[in-house]
């Protein structure tokens, strides 16, 4: 929506804000509400000009302010002492007393017509950039300043804003509740725009602990699911030998499997206390491993008396006249203190990890969250009328208004590229996809000759297993897949014997150690049969296979019910044979995307660990090259680097690897470098790129005179751009714009490359495109060239017949980041997060080897050169 200016002093100022207790305590918590509750009494109980300028500006919740009004200062700065009113009293006590410090910030004037000068489009618009960031940030906190006070605000960005009300429940313990996302940001019209969209996202259930916690767990009754989500998470096993979850009761105790559970979606959470009345919020730091009866502290004695020692318990009735009624369950810690289960409130908007989500709650979020085109725009024009920014007063005062329409822009559709299998077969895609039914793959592996299955399943027999091995090896050989052991050694395992996921090791190992005796080679591949879709069991599978053998070994994972049922068996075994070619080495199509011969395309991501207490585990950074000028198979390269790190630390050597492993391959290094980026916000793009491209140039130099061109892009999928056919003739099926749509006016840059393309069709809900940036092109691309050729390209992923929303060389790398996810950060990982013992302690990193993956992957050559994470 367009976003215009009236016609008033578009000069801003802008001023730095500190906020600190009066007397300071070691490393004192200032979240942003309370930062906000502080910022509120300051302004109600400020007066004359010092009111009108707080009351006239936008605060973000941290550390600046912008305003249309000047503040006075005295000395160069404005300080103010608040006595912050909790549970209704104004303290006394200056350790309960804050102080405000307002100073003029580097850059201390704020030009809102920037953004406007920089949406022009002319030759000049460049020039403007800074200022115009500037002015972006002080918009946007503009914009949130009203909904701040009506909705809850989630996210560091500040861009997203939930209600409870139209809220839906979900599957253990979660709750999903819905909002909007609103950025303002620049065009290329003339004027800055606001992305305004609908916004989704999943919260523990609000309640008492004692009622949430059996939830979470699956101890209520209802049915289980297992943890984890598309990003990886840990949890306890969900059906085959772990049987149903039994009937609801009230919660007594907790089983240590259960605490720890708990401790790894709860870290953090905020909570009230129902013991005594209090308006003060706490935090998790965790739940204790003993119960409330068991933990005893020495009290110091008063008037005289001795000290003694006491229990939890036997506290709250001394001091709160309240008896511990579950007295076998543990107390949650907070700071230094701690409280039994029952007294603790979880308050509303706790958010779940999406990485913590389990499968159940994911499928009940798309029923709800997958609105058609149409109903998506209706409900972006509802938020639109109901936030009624033409009424608000500080969007007045600032000149700002905004538009009752969306933006118009042009739009082209591009051609969808012949798909080529075995046998020079071309098949034409349509809407997106293509069916592989009666073709061969375009290029064999290795034949499939060690390997073995496991059926996890007590259910799923050895009969069922023979049966299904029959069936899929015939399938291998229709897509031409070499298979020359068609008789696989079965076995059959309980993979919960002895703990949780205890049991996975020994079946893997035995399964691997029996393909081994058969072929007399190393496995190349183990087929794991599961109960259900249990996320936690797959990842056990997944982590065991990379990290807990003699060396790693590729695993493929199967459903049970799937390998059971005659329903949809072929269209299930096509889907897995496409995994399984990858995974020895095959090709499974190919297009033709006319990248030169003597040019490498390498795709890289970056994935940081969950933003939970205690120190912080590293950071996950993944590049994936092809191996030759075909551009066609890659091969990865895994790295550890300091946590919440986005520009990736080891990029140098990463790099040279891969030129060596092209030259190898091919004959000669890569003349041309085609690099697809992933996962790197706007704010970041030029420290990426000066890093990254560097650490390029470097390892090209460490070759005699070798100076390949690069053309670096970075891919972007974490925005709120969305389009809307203007006419029904523009429209799918499904009401979405066709495959291969793209946009590259109007709400592009002026001064960059870029370009919004959906290459996939969309299958459920409303499509979202993949912005592009190029942020260089020693290459030379036209953007037609590389806007076909990056459409073409994402008909190319080796394990799906149809297209993809992401150019699969970065798509490979954000998937391998996250299945490391799960290996780096599952709770047993020597990289796991370490929880925090103090309040207010400083961040820490934890320890690690950069090379642990590496190292690894060294050990299994044969592993590291085939497409394991399909």
């Amino acid at each position: 929506m367009h976003v215009s200016r009236a016609d008033t002093d578009p000069k801003h100022s802008h001023y730095d804000v500190e906020i600190n207790p009066l007397v300071k305590g070691k490393d004192a918590k200032k979240p942003r509400p309370l930062l906000q509750k502080i910022w509120d009494q300051a302004v109600n109980e400020a007066q004359g000009e010092v009111k009108a300028a707080l009351a006239a500006g936008a605060y973000d919740q941290q550390k600046s302010l912008y305003t249309p009004k000047e503040v006075p200062l005295e000395g160069g700065k404005l300080e103010i002492v608040i006595g912050l009113i909790e549970d209704g009293i104004v303290p006394t006590d200056d350790k309960r007393r804050w102080k405000i410090v307002i100073k003029p910030a580097d850059h201390t004037q704020i030009d809102l017509d920037a953004v406007d000068k920089y949406s022009g489009g002319d030759k000049q618009a460049a020039k403007y950039g800074d200022a115009m960031l500037r002015g972006i940030g002080a918009v946007n906190v503009l914009f949130r300043q009203d909904p701040a006070q009506k909705y809850h605000m989630a996210g560091a960005a500040g861009r997203k804003f939930f209600s409870e009300q139209n809220s839906s429940l979900l599957p253990s313990g979660g709750v999903l509740y819905q909002g909007f996302q609103q950025s303002y940001r620049y065009t290329s019209t003339g004027t800055g725009g606001l992305q305004l969209d609908t916004a989704y996202s999943a919260f523990f259930q609000p309640g008492l602990l004692v009622e949430v916690a059996p939830r979470i767990l699956g101890l209520d009754g209802a049915p289980g699911g297992g943890r984890g989500g598309a990003r990886g998470g840990r949890g306890g096993p969900r059906g085959g030998f772990g049987g149903a979850p039994g009937p609801a009761r009230p919660l007594q105790e907790l089983t240590p499997i259960n605490v720890h559970k708990l401790n790894g979606l709860l870290r953090g959470a905020k909570f009230t206390v129902t013991h005594r009345k209090t308006e003060r919020i706490f935090s998790i730091i965790k739940l204790t491993t003993q119960p409330s009866e068991n933990i005893k502290f020495t009290l110091n004695g008063k008037d005289g008396k001795p000290d003694r020692t006491v229990s939890v318990a036997q506290y709250f009735a001394e001091q709160y006249n309240v008896k511990v009624t579950r007295p076998r369950l543990p107390c949650v810690q907070y700071g230094k203190n701690y409280i039994p289960m029952e007294f603790v409130k979880l308050l509303p908007y706790n958010s779940i990890p999406f990485a913590r989500q389990t499968s159940d709650q994911t499928a009940e979020m798309i029923k709800v969250t997958a609105k058609p085109p149409q109903q998506r725009r209706d409900a972006i024009m509802a938020w639109r009328q109901k936030l009624d920014y033409d009424s608000l007063p500080k969007l007045k005062a600032w000149g700002v208004q905004v538009a009752k329409e969306m933006l118009t822009v042009q739009a082209r559709v591009l051609n969808a590229p012949s798909v080529l299998y075995g046998g020079n077969k071309n098949l034409r895609a349509a809407f997106g996809s293509w069916n592989m039914k009666g073709v061969k793959f375009t290029k064999p592996g290795k034949p499939l000759e060690s390997w073995a299955v496991v059926s996890l399943d007590q259910r799923c027999t050895i009969q069922d297993c023979q049966e299904f091995v029959r069936t899929f090896t015939g399938h291998l050989s229709s897509y031409g897949v070499p298979v020359k052991t068609t008789q696989p050694p079965i076995s059959h395992a309980n993979p919960h014997a002895g703990g949780n996921n205890f049991g996975v090791k020994n079946a893997l190992s035995t399964a691997a150690k029996s393909a081994y005796m058969i072929a007399k080679k190393d496995p190349q591949l183990i087929l794991v049969i599961l109960p259900s879709r249990d996320t936690a069991l797959y990842e056990s599978i997944k982590t065991c296979a990379t990290e807990g053998l003699h060396k790693p070994v590729v695993t493929q994972c199967l459903q049970s019910a799937k390998i059971k049922s005659p329903r949809g068996l072929d269209q299930y075994c096509g889907n897995v044979a496409m995994k399984v070619q990858a995974k020895v080495g095959g090709l499974t199509h190919q297009v033709d995307h006319k990248i030169d011969k003597t040019t490498m395309m390498i795709g890289a991501d970056v994935t940081h660990p969950p933003a939970k207490g205690g120190s912080i585990p590293p950071s996950i950074a993944v590049s994936v090259a092809a191996v030759d000028g075909n551009n066609n198979k890659f091969k990865p390269a895994l790295r550890l680097q300091g946590g919440r790190v986005e520009i990736i630390q080891d990029f140098e050597n990463m790099i040279t690897d891969h030129i060596k492993t092209f030259e190898k391959n091919s004959g000669a290094k890569p003349q041309g470098i085609l690099f697809f980026r992933d996962g790197v916000s706007e704010g970041q793009y030029s420290h990426c790129l000066d890093y990254e491209l560097r650490a390029i140039k470097t390892a090209a130099s460490k070759f005699p005179n070798y100076k390949p061109k690069v053309t670096f892009v970075i891919c972007g999928k974490r925005h709120a751009m969305r389009f809307f056919a203007t006419s029904d003739q523009d429209r799918d099926r499904t009401g979405n714009l066709p495959p291969g749509t793209v946009v590259d006016k109007g709400v592009t840059s002026p001064a960059l490359f870029d370009f919004y393309l959906q290459a996939h069709a969309g299958l459920q809900g409303t499509a979202k495109p993949t912005h592009y940036v190029v942020v260089a092109d020693e290459i030379g691309y036209s953007a037609d060239k590389l806007q076909n050729l990056v459409n073409v390209l994402c008909y190319s992923y080796a394990r799906a017949t149809r297209s993809v929303s992401l150019v699969p060389v970065a798509y490979y790398a954000d998937l391998i980041a996250e299945k490391a996810r799960a290996w780096i950060y599952n709770d047993d990982s020597e990289t796991a997060t370490v929880p925090s013992t103090t309040s207010g302690s400083k961040v820490q990193l934890a320890d690690f080897d950069a090379y642990r993956i590496a190292k690894r992957f060294a050990s299994a050559p044969e592993f590291e050169n085939v497409a394991w994470y399909m």
